[in-house]
């Protein structure tokens, strides 16, 4: 008999540590899987769905002929720009073909589109004025200094009138009053600076990064 009771001893107390051992395991793992979940944080909203900040100026956009197009702020493509549209940081206005168009920043710039002209105001603070042309002939009368850039060149202007036209990859600067820095970076990444006056004229093919200057006549 007590031969026959130690195995049965020993049997039980192996089992019984088994069954404890997997016990454990299982209130572990389902620790596990009720653990409680990371909160997601919302996700930031776009900068251009932002109201820009009161200190920047603000522009109005009139339709000369034809139709132009408005990319606003809260808006996530262009959309027919109605008469007197106000025209904020960040925002871009653009010509259809065969149309024209003015944005007048009170008391800073004057910019009128000829047909298929885009034109996104970057920054409307007065003492770092910068717009960005893409395309298009656009004429820009200024009556503080203006930065416009354009393809891989930054035109710096005094107030003055400056004509600023871009089709595919070749671009011109004429200076009709005024003077103009104009800096292209090179093949080379490196910056050239040109200075322009009344009457001059560079010619910018922006593959090849070349500029050729034109003297005043």
């Amino acid at each position: 008999m007590k031969n026959l009771f130690l195995p049965l001893f020993a049997f039980l107390i192996g089992f019984g540590g088994v069954f404890g051992f997997q016990f454990i395991r299982i209130q572990q793992a389902g620790t596990k899987e009720i653990a409680s979940p990371i909160t997601s944080q919302p996700a930031p909203e776009p900068t251009l769905a932002l109201r820009p900040p009161s200190e920047a100026l603000s522009g109005m956009l009139t339709v000369i002929s034809g139709h132009a197009q408005k990319f606003s702020h809260d808006e996530t493509e262009y959309r027919e720009a109605s008469m007197g549209a106000e025209i904020l940081l960040g925002e871009s206005i653009a010509t259809n073909a065969n149309s024209s168009a003015t944005a007048e920043v009170a008391g800073i710039v004057r910019a009128n589109l000829g047909p298929t002209a885009e034109l996104v105001f970057a920054n409307m603070f007065p003492e770092n004025f910068l717009l960005q042309q893409k395309n298009g002939k656009i004429e820009y009368m200024a009556t503080r200094p203006v930065s416009i850039r354009a393809l891989h060149a930054l035109v710096s202007m005094e107030p003055g009138d400056v004509v600023l036209t871009i089709i595919d990859a070749d671009m011109s600067v004429d200076v009709k009053s005024g003077s103009v820095k104009l800096a292209v970076v090179d093949t080379d990444n490196n910056t050239q600076v040109y200075t322009l006056t009344t009457g001059q004229r560079a010619n910018i093919d922006d593959e090849a990064r070349e500029v050729t200057l034109i003297k005043a006549r």
